[in-house]
């Protein structure tokens, strides 16, 4: 018997087919409902020019699709297999990516603002120039372990409790970048600009910092879980990190409300980053 989300994959790639161009518009309707309805279809590969905006696709195989220059504003792509598929030109204003995976997918000339990545999955060959630039925009728990961007303008990205472990960041500008809660272990950071930066809750053991530029990055926050002790404060973690050279005067600690926004400032002490960074202050320039 075939299964039902079969069938409707069987009935949008018949109807997709058959639309003349342009579709009328009620098949067109009759097109978006379906592909909205259906849940780990296979979908026709030309669905170029199309208007699907606000639909969602659920576990369907997408690979090598074409959406080039289709209207997708406001729709969500989660568990979908997204390998070779073309959003060139489209418009992707306000588009979630969740759960998906994408090798050799293109976004050449897309409007991607408001985009955003959760949980996505991409090869370390295709994570470079345009398309790592449209991830690392917005992008909450993905995995970029071992990418090379180094020497590129990163500044503004906002990647919250992803992994940049052993990644290859040297050079690079994230200035003003939220990294909060990003795993960083072994990262080579050198010579990266992270003035006003928000490395809350980052775990940078063991990254490699020489030569670059901390100025009023926020290292330290107010910690909302302190236990019995009374511990107020959490910090980006240091440990194994050799900070020899570097200026953390202007470095800050930051308290937050319910946004990104710091609610209050002031400059982090030398005793907040021996204690809670576990900073190893040798040869550095800290603050009294």
């Amino acid at each position: 018997m075939i299964r039902t989300s079969a069938l409707i994959g069987l009935l949008v790639l018949a109807l997709l087919a058959a639309a003349p161009s342009p579709p009328a518009a009620a098949q067109n309707d009759l097109s978006r409902q379906l592909i909205d309805a259906c849940v780990g279809c296979r979908l026709p590969h030309d669905l170029h020019g199309r208007d699907l905006h606000g639909l969602r696709f659920v576990g369907s195989d997408l690979r090598e699709v074409d959406f080039s220059h289709a209207n997708l504003s406001g729709a969500q792509f989660t568990g979908v297999n997204l390998d070779g598929t073309r959003f060139d030109d489209a418009n992707l204003h306000e588009v979630r990516f969740v759960g998906v995976r994408l090798r050799g997918t293109s976004f050449a000339r897309a409007d991607v603002s408001g985009v955003r990545f959760i949980g996505a999955s991409v090869s370390q060959p295709d994570l470079a120039g345009e398309m790592a630039h449209v991830m690392l925009r917005d992008c909450t728990g993905c995995s970029f372990r071992g990418l090379d961007l180094h020497g590129a303008d990163l500044h503004g990205i906002r990647i919250v409790g992803s992994s940049l472990r052993d990644a290859k960041l040297a050079g690079a500008n994230l200035r003003d970048a939220r990294l909060i809660g990003v795993s960083a272990h072994g990262a080579d950071l050198s010579r990266t600009e992270l003035g006003g930066a928000d490395l809350t809750g980052a775990s940078l053991r063991d990254a490699h910092l020489s030569g670059a530029t901390i100025a009023d990055a926020i290292l330290c926050t107010e910690n909302r879980d302190a236990d019995a002790d009374g511990q107020r404060t959490a910090c980006a973690d240091l440990r194994g990190v050799d900070l020899h050279g570097l200026d953390l005067r202007a470095a800050r600690w930051c308290a937050f409300a319910d946004g990104e926004q710091p609610r209050s400032c002031r400059s982090v002490t030398r005793r907040e980053l021996l204690d809670f960074a576990h900073a190893d202050l040798t040869g550095a320039q800290a603050p009294a």
